[in-house]
């Protein structure tokens, strides 16, 4: 994908399978010359080697397969035993020109301290949904997703789900990320020339604790995603992002789905600006350089208020929300086979994706839409991959800043959930107008470091067995916070979890 001329728009995720294979053999990527047996497979050897059940007749193909995780570790720092009991599966396939996806997976798990703590103060697992306790110090939670789609016309694409999507050429977003829970959503897509065009609409939840005592349906709020992606040339790729985020009911009582935002191709802004100017927007772009076929550069720059005077007045006024993203993937580094290693820097600023009120930001079920710390952050990232036949090697390094808040309503502009109105205003809220730095309020340092080897088992479903260590550290002048974990799993990894913040 990653290579001078394939016109593939990378920044894009979920990839099309469809367009996917145009590009490479999926079939040979995955089993890149692993030795499988030979002739019909019985079920034990279709578990270890195959999907588990199939059906390809004329125009149908089906397949089933287990999702699982069985870990087990301990978190050194406190002496708690961790483990993790995950069972589910994954129905894919296409009838037709209709093609589909289905998953479900149940769990319970005890975690090491540092996301214990983000699952208790949240009432969420990373990117996992809500949680309730189970037994002593463990948590339940589960989570289903699917889509259905085809190809209307020559080159339009339509799809109605319920999941993530990822905009960007990063390990992280700083436009869309798929960090937070899955969400219902309805996207358009068109492929034509060198550009690809997504609109998608989707609907996202505020957790509410009072509402979650009694059964009652959490607040609701809609976001609509435009996103225009340019192979300008062989090895040059920009894309332009915009979203709007408004609430379902506003000072004017239920509004539910606003028709105004229903037009594919209006530019989002200047419709909200009409309305009266109430709902979040969020701008921004990506752009990708592939350099040769062992190194591609990529970067991002996000913007959620922009006033000429204030940018260049030198004041930090609060409302200066933007961030940037830059980084580099390399590949077979120094000629060594399957040797990949990626660097990454990303910043935002305070009050970055937050609105007047909770319901407003640009968030989903207490975590973020787009990078997984909010807001009001600098961050360093470098993740190492090296694979030999079906063994892989990866050690990912973390360091980040942020400023925090101190919990006594005032909000420094890392929690986006928070209202970003000046105080006294609001009980809660932003303390001034101007002099706000990447870091104020409650300095906080984390270092995260996590090294693992694994063994393929089955390519179908990421069927591996895994052994590795953790090492974090978050400080501040308030606590201190130590995690050294020793894990070992087998698990299949078909889908990003995000432990590394």
């Amino acid at each position: 994908m990653y290579q001078p001329g394939t016109n593939f728009h990378t920044s894009i995720r979920q990839y099309r399978m469809d367009q996917l294979n145009e590009v490479i053999n999926t079939d040979s990527v995955l089993y890149d010359n692993l030795r499988i047996p030979e002739g019909r497979l019985n079920i034990w050897q279709r578990f270890l080697h195959d999907d588990l059940i199939s059906l390809d007749k004329e125009d149908i193909n089906i397949v089933v397969n287990p999702l699982f995780a069985f870990e087990g570790g301990r978190e050194n720092s406190e002496g708690i035993t961790t483990w993790t009991n995950t069972r589910g599966l994954f129905i894919k396939g296409n009838i037709g020109k209709l093609y589909f996806y289905t998953d479900f997976v149940e769990n319970q798990a005890v975690v090491p301290n540092y996301i214990n703590v983000f699952a208790n103060k949240t009432n969420m697992m990373p990117g996992q949904g809500q949680r309730k306790n189970f037994g002593t110090n463990g948590h339940d939670y589960a989570q289903a997703t699917g889509y259905i789609g085809f190809n209307f016309a020559k080159y339009f694409n339509f799809q109605l789900g319920n999941g993530k999507h990822f905009i960007g050429d990063g390990h992280r977003s700083l436009l869309l990320s798929d960090g937070a829970f899955s969400y219902p959503y309805v996207k358009l897509t068109a492929d034509f020339w060198n550009i690809k065009y997504m609109v998608m609409w989707n609907k996202m939840l505020n957790y509410d604790s009072v509402a979650d005592q009694h059964d009652f349906r959490y607040p609701g709020k809609y976001g609509v995603h435009q996103y225009l992606d340019w192979n300008i040339n062989k090895r040059l790729s920009l894309g332009f992002y915009a979203n709007v985020v408004y609430a379902e009911k506003d000072t004017t009582g239920h509004r539910g789905f606003d028709i105004h935002y229903l037009n594919p191709v209006n530019f989002f802004r200047p419709v909200e600006y009409n309305l009266g100017s109430p709902d979040n927007v969020t701008m921004g772009f990506n752009a990708r350089y592939i350099a040769s076929k062992w190194l591609t550069f990529y970067g991002q720059f996000v913007m959620g208020e922009f006033k000429f005077d204030e940018v260049f007045s030198g004041n930090k006024w609060w409302a200066n929300k933007h961030g940037f993203q830059l980084g580099a993937k390399t590949f077979d580094l120094f000629g060594i086979n399957k040797l990949d290693v990626q660097l990454e820097y990303n910043q935002a600023r305070p009050y970055t994706y937050s609105h007047y009120t909770s319901i407003y930001s640009y968030s989903h079920l207490n975590q973020p839409m787009a990078h997984i710390l909010g807001a009001n952050f600098r961050e360093g990232l470098a993740i190492l991959k090296y694979r030999k036949n079906r063994w892989q090697f990866k050690a990912e390094l973390m360091a980040t800043m942020y400023g925090d808040d101190y919990g006594d309503g005032i909000s420094w502009g890392k929690d986006v959930l928070m209202p970003n109105t000046q105080r006294p205003l609001d009980t809660d809220g932003r303390p001034r107008e101007h002099g706000y730095s990447i870091g104020d309020g409650l300095k906080t340092n984390v270092y995260n470091a996590d090294v693992n080897v694994s063994f393929l088992v089955n390519p179908r479903n990421m069927f591996n067995i895994v052994a590795g260590a953790r090492i974090r550290k978050m400080s501040n002048d308030l606590e201190t916070i130590d995690t050294q974990h020793v894990y070992f799993g087998i698990r299949t990894s078909l889908k990003s979890l995000y432990y590394n913040f």
